[in-house]
């Protein structure tokens, strides 16, 4: 098997890049955007449907992933089901963290988020050229504008409940292997 793996660059908080967004809507084609309870029940709230409609309608996986099966091509990539043409996302306000985070990604190391893109060259400057032409901005200041602190901290306390349940089962599972607990 041939296993290729891409670069990723890291981000300081103070790093100037070109984080103005052209509005172009190229983020909101072929990508996997994945939801945790929360997100899915404001990005519902912003459609005005349940949640359950939400998730039957836009959803995969139970509601946890949106769909990107629209019928709008951008290089050759599907869009997402929320975004209108001529328009952009059209639940914007209650859009979940990968949206509001996009082209970054996120991650935490020793109990602190990093920020980081995919390659060498900055996303928004291979399908969005354009945002040359727009102020540039700090990460912190794009995420900031972005309202992700919330979000943040709501993926991380989902994250770290999803950890604690797959350690106590892990545990059970250990114990029954060992003989410690009956079925």
């Amino acid at each position: 098997m041939n296993f290729l793996m891409k670069q990723i660059t890291k981000l300081a908080s103070d790093d100037i890049l070109p984080l103005t967004c052209s509005r172009t809507g190229s983020c909101c084609f072929g990508n996997q955007v994945l939801l945790n309870p929360w997100e899915l029940t404001l990005i519902a709230n912003a459609k005005n449907i349940t949640v359950r409609e939400f998730s039957n309608l836009y959803c995969d996986f139970g509601g946890i992933r949106l769909r990107f099966d629209g019928e709008l091509i951008f290089n050759q990539k599907k869009a997402c089901r929320q975004y209108i043409e001529n328009f952009g996302c059209s639940v914007y306000e209650g859009r979940p963290l990968a949206c509001r985070l996009f082209p970054l990604g996120r991650y935490i190391q020793n109990s602190e988020a990093h920020y980081m893109f995919e390659g060498t060259i900055f996303p928004c400057l291979a399908e969005c050229s354009e945002v040359t032409n727009l102020h540039s901005m700090t990460v912190t200041n794009y995420l900031s504008g972005q309202e992700t602190e919330l979000f943040e901290k709501a993926v991380d306390t989902y994250l770290g409940m999803v950890q604690n349940i797959a350690d106590i089962a892990f545990t059970l599972l250990l114990a029954v292997i060992q003989g410690d607990v009956t079925t």
